[in-house]
C-alpha cells in the first residue's frame, strides 16, 4: 500500500508538472501568434495609408473610386469568371448604362498593394489605342479592384499558341497577324516615349494583349511596371520580375547589361517570333524534360534556308508572295529584337519604322547567342483576358 501510495505521489508531479509544462508552452504560443497578428495588423495599416497617400497625390491621374458593394453590383455578385492569374481573378460586369466591363478583383495576399499602385500609376497616366483604359478603381482596406473596358476577343494566346482551337475564328491572317504586330509595336513605343514618364511593362506576352471588338490590340495588366523618372532609361530591380520565356537576360544577368526599355524590346521580340510560328517559345511541360528549349534558334535556320527563295520573290513580287513578305518581315523584327546585348536592340520607335517599311528591304540581323532561362523561373506574372 504504501509503494502503491508514493507512487500515485510521482504520478500526480509528473502530471501536475506536464500540465504547467503544456500550459506555458501553449501561452507562448498564444502570445507569439498575437504578436504576430498585431504586427502584421500594423504592418497592413501602413501599407493603406500608404496607398491612401498615394491616390491622394495622384487624384488627378487616378480614375473614379468605387464602393465594394458598387464591385459587387456591377459583377452581379462576381458570376461570370474570365480567368484568373497571379494577381487576381477577372470579372465580366457592366455600368448602370450597360457599358461593359472587365473587373480585375486583386489577391488579398499581395498586402503591400504594389501591384494596385502599379497599375493606377502608370495606365492613369497613359491615353493610347492600343493601351488598356483604367475606368475606375475600388479601394477597401484587402478589398482592391480595378474596372477596364471589357475586351470581347480575350487575349492573343488563343489565336497564336500551339494548343488553340483549329476552328476558324481561332485563325488569323497573316494581314492581321502583322496589324497586331504593329499595334502593340505602336503602343510599347508610346509607353517609352511618348508618356511624360516612360514606362516599362516588364510583362509583355501573349495573355497581356487583348484584343477588342475589331481585333485592335491592347496593351494590359502593369503590375510589374516600373515608372522611368526624368526618362531615364535605366532601373534598379532587386529580383527579376516577368514570366519565363519572355524575359532579357540582363535581368537575370547584369553581365549582359543594364535593366532598361530595351528588356520589353526583347519581349516583343519574342512575343512576335510566337506568332511567326504559330507556337510557344517554351513548352512549360516540357521544361522539366530538357535541358535547353530555343525557338528563335529554329526560325533563323529557317530565314537563312530561305534567303535565295526570298531573294527571288524581291525580284518577282506579285500579290501571292505578300504573306511570305509579311512572315519573312515578321521574323527579322523579332530576332533583331532578342538580340542578347541591349545595344544591339533596336528602340520600339525604330521598330514600328521597320514594320511600316518596304517589304522584303529589312536586312538579317546577326543570329543572337544561345540563351535559355534558367529552370527555375525567379519570378511569374500570369493574367488574364479583360
Amino acid at each position: 500500500m504504501l509503494n502503491l501510495f508514493a507512487g500515485n505521489n510521482r504520478l500526480q508531479k509528473i502530471l501536475f508538472i506536464g500540465g504547467i509544462t503544456i500550459t506555458a508552452f501553449t501561452s507562448s504560443l498564444i502570445i507569439i501568434f498575437v504578436s504576430i497578428r498585431r504586427k502584421r495588423a500594423k504592418v497592413k495599416q501602413e501599407h493603406d495609408r500608404d496607398i491612401e497617400l498615394f491616390l491622394k497625390n495622384n487624384g488627378n491621374l487616378a480614375p473614379m473610386r468605387y464602393k465594394y458593394s458598387s464591385i459587387k453590383k456591377m459583377t452581379n455578385s462576381f458570376t461570370e469568371n474570365l480567368g484568373r492569374g497571379g494577381f487576381g481573378s477577372v470579372y465580366k460586369g457592366h455600368f448602370p448604362d450597360g457599358h461593359l466591363v472587365a473587373v480585375k478583383v486583386l489577391n488579398e495576399s499581395n498586402e503591400n498593394g504594389e501591384d494596385f499602385m502599379n497599375e493606377v500609376a502608370s495606365i492613369s497616366r497613359t491615353s493610347h489605342i492600343n493601351i488598356v483604359t483604367l475606368l475606375g478603381f475600388c479601394f477597401e482596406g484587402s478589398k482592391r479592384a480595378l474596372i477596364y473596358d471589357f475586351m470581347p476577343n480575350g487575349s492573343l494566346e488563343k489565336y497564336i499558341c500551339n494548343n488553340a482551337s483549329s476552328s476558324a475564328e481561332s485563325r488569323l491572317e497573316w494581314d492581321k497577324l502583322f496589324e497586331i504586330a504593329l499595334g502593340i509595336a505602336r503602343g510599347l513605343e508610346y509607353l517609352h516615349q511618348g508618356c511624360n514618364t516612360r514606362i516599362l511593362h516588364l510583362d509583355i506576352k501573349p495573355q497581356n494583349i487583348l484584343l477588342d471588338k475589331d481585333m485592335n490590340p491592347r496593351i494590359s495588366d502593369f503590375g510589374l511596371a516600373k515608372l522611368c523618372p526624368n526618362r531615364s532609361s535605366i532601373v534598379s530591380m532587386m529580383v527579376a520580375r516577368g514570366t519565363i520565356g519572355y524575359i532579357a537576360p540582363e535581368v537575370f544577368s547584369r553581365n549582359f547589361g543594364e535593366v532598361s526599355y530595351k528588356c520589353d524590346v526583347y519581349s516583343y521580340g519574342m512575343l512576335v517570333l510566337e506568332m511567326v510560328g504559330g507556337r510557344r517559345n517554351i513548352d512549360r511541360r516540357e521544361v522539366d524534360r530538357t535541358s535547353e528549349i530555343y525557338f528563335p534558334h529554329y526560325l533563323y535556320k529557317q530565314l537563312e534556308m530561305n534567303a535565295e527563295r526570298d531573294g527571288n520573290l524581291a525580284r518577282n513580287f506579285n500579290e501571292e508572295d505578300e504573306s511570305q513578305f509579311v512572315k519573312r518581315n515578321l521574323m527579322i523584327v523579332g530576332l533583331w529584337c532578342i538580340q542578347t546585348n541591349p545595344k544591339d536592340r533596336p528602340s520600339m520607335k525604330r521598330v514600328v519604322e521597320m514594320l511600316e517599311g518596304k517589304l522584303g528591304s529589312l536586312e538579317i540581323p546577326p543570329k543572337p547567342y544561345l540563351y535559355s532561362p534558367p529552370r527555375a523561373a525567379p519570378s511569374y506574372s500570369a493574367s488574364e483576358s479583360l
